[in-house]
């Protein structure tokens, strides 16, 4: 997604950024625990993400590129069974800056900015976060499998050259990272601080840091609620 590249300074120049230093990552990593053997259709049935439930979720979201730091709030419609969702973000204004669909392979925007809407590719940006954090890619049954003595590491090739790695592991297996290492993409997303939400577990803190790109997002999870479809 080199698209990336070009659009993030704009961005963030177009919301008014604040210049800081990177800061350290702002989560308690999860307590792992010994591990016991499990296939890769176990683990990848287990984890949060392969439920069916439409999830309403409140976040606090930060950006960060070349010492920049920009603070947006938004709400997430996620729908489990469909692998879409649907995002509303805004300032710390509480001005709305974007309405956008997702899904695995697509995006539309319903609404952005004028001030944002002149920069090209700034939706499919948001929509690229949004997809590799929480639609795709996803541990798969078929992924090759090797434990560690406190972790499961998933890795699938693919026929690009490029390899996807997932790391799972605490008390209930799981998603602990993410990452992608290709020719045109070079990822991951980390994931701490699990706790039961209404009975669906769900990352606390979650941390996206793109090496092509330059720029990293960190969110906070204020609340899950679940919703009719």
């Amino acid at each position: 997604m080199r698209g990336t590249n070009v659009f993030l300074p704009l961005l963030l120049t177009a919301l008014l950024l604040l210049t800081t230093a990177c800061t350290a990552v702002p989560f308690v990593p999860t307590e792992l625990v010994r591990t016991t053997p499990r296939s890769a259709a176990e683990l990848s049935g287990g984890l949060w993400n392969a439920g069916r439930e439409c999830l309403m979720i409140r976040q606090s979201a930060l950006f960060e590129f070349e010492g920049a730091r920009v603070p947006v709030t938004g709400v997430m419609r996620l729908d489990l069974a469909a692998k879409g969702a649907r995002l509303v973000g805004l300032n710390d204004m509480g001005v709305k800056l974007y309405d956008i669909s997702v899904d695995t392979t697509s995006s539309q925007a319903h609404f952005i900015i004028p001030d944002l809407a002149s920069y090209p590719g700034f939706s499919e940006a948001v929509a690229v976060s949004v997809r590799r954090i929480f639609l795709s890619p996803e541990p798969a049954p078929d992924d090759t499998v090797e434990r560690t003595a406190t972790s499961y590491l998933l890795t699938r090739k693919r026929d690009d050259g490029g390899t996807i790695r997932f790391t799972l592991g605490g008390a209930d297996a799981q998603l602990l990272e993410k990452s992608w290492r290709g020719p045109d993409e070079s990822w991951r997303v980390r994931y701490y601080q699990y706790q039961r939400r209404q009975g669906q577990f769900f990352p606390g803190g979650i941390l996206l840091e793109d090496d092509l790109a330059g720029y990293r997002l960190t969110l906070w999870t204020e609340s899950v609620d679940k919703i009719d479809e």
